[in-house]
């Protein structure tokens, strides 16, 4: 019984992901906007709304990046679930500094082949939409994705993998990234508690 719920809710969330990052306008969109230097100057989140990103880690190799979860709609969206079972979709976007780590993801992924390693050439950038659950401390991962140095997404790189780990099992820079994002999100997740109340 608990595996069924669970993977219901899995299903739901990716639904969910997928209707909200990838409307009717298909695959081709535009979901970052090149900074200085190739950063990411704004990025485009799962309610379909721009905002200047939030750096949450980095090394010599990549950068990690949220979406503004300042953000009113992000919040509203994300409001119930985090209020009742400490849950939210987060995307979190890597800026490769490097092509290397581009390559080290392709090969993690299967793709260790040469045609997939040259087009760490024209990759900027790379997409992770979770779900991270603060009670269980887990974050699920339900897609990953590869964005050209244009900011679209790469269709041939689509993941579609429903993998759970504990936030232990994740390597040290998205440990961090998670654990500055979760602040953030706390944070803003009150004030807007406190706002919502206010209103009722």
């Amino acid at each position: 019984m608990h595996l069924c719920r669970r993977e219901g809710r899995i299903l739901s969330f990716t639904l969910l992901l997928l209707t909200g990052l990838f409307p009717a306008s298909g695959f081709g969109q535009q979901i970052v906007q090149r900074g200085a230097l190739g950063r990411p100057g704004q990025v485009l989140d799962e309610t379909q709304q721009w905002s200047t990103p939030l750096l949450v880690a980095s090394d010599h190799d990549v950068e990690l990046y949220i979406p503004d979860v300042s953000n009113s709609e992000w919040l509203k969206r994300n409001y119930s679930d985090f209020i009742d079972k400490g849950q939210y979709v987060l995307s979190m976007f890597t800026f490769y500094r490097t092509p290397r780590a581009c390559r080290a993801n392709q090969i993690g992924w299967g793709n260790g082949d040469a045609a997939h390693l040259e087009a760490c050439n024209d990759i900027g950038y790379r997409l992770r939409q979770a779900v991270v659950d603060t009670n269980q401390r887990t974050v699920t991962l339900m897609m990953a994705a590869m964005i050209g140095q244009d900011g679209e997404i790469v269709p041939s790189s689509i993941q579609h993998q429903s993998v759970t780990r504990t936030w232990t099992e994740l390597d040290a820079n998205t440990q961090a990234a998670l654990k500055k994002a979760n602040g953030l999100v706390a944070e803003q997740m009150r004030r807007y508690d406190r706002e919502v109340k206010n209103v009722q």
